[in-house]
C-alpha cells in the first residue's frame, strides 16, 4: 500500500512541477504525505492550497488538524527525550561515578 501512495505522490509532484499553480496536485500530494507519516510535509503543501484557493474552507480544516498533528508529534518526541538522558548525562554520570569511587 505505501508503494501506491509513493507514485500518487511522484505523480503529484511532477503535476506541481509541470503546473506550479495545480492547487489540487498540491492537494493530493499533501494527503499522500499523511498517509505514509509524514504530515510536516502535508502542513506546506495544504498552505499552498490556501494561498492558491484562498477560500477552500475544505483545506483550511485539514490544515489546522494537520498542524495539531505534527505538534501532538512533537510534544511527544519532546516527552521521549526527557525521559531518555543524553550522551553528554551519561558520560558525566559514569565520570562522577569514576571519581567517587577511585577517593574511596
Amino acid at each position: 500500500k505505501l508503494e501506491e501512495y509513493g507514485f500518487a505522490l511522484a505523480d503529484a509532484s511532477q503535476a506541481v512541477e509541470v503546473d506550479p499553480k495545480y492547487a489540487k496536485a498540491y492537494y493530493r500530494r499533501a494527503t499522500c504525505y499523511l498517509q505514509i507519516a509524514k504530515p510536516q510535509l502535508a502542513v506546506a503543501d495544504f498552505k499552498k492550497v490556501i494561498s492558491l484557493e484562498p477560500k477552500n474552507e475544505i483545506v483550511k480544516s485539514q490544515l489546522t488538524a494537520t498542524q495539531k498533528l505534527v505538534r501532538k508529534i512533537e510534544f511527544e518526541k519532546a516527552i521521549e527525550m526527557e525521559e531518555e538522558k543524553s550522551p553528554v548525562e551519561r558520560c558525566l554520570e559514569i565520570i562522577a561515578e569514576g571519581s567517587t569511587n577511585s577517593s574511596a
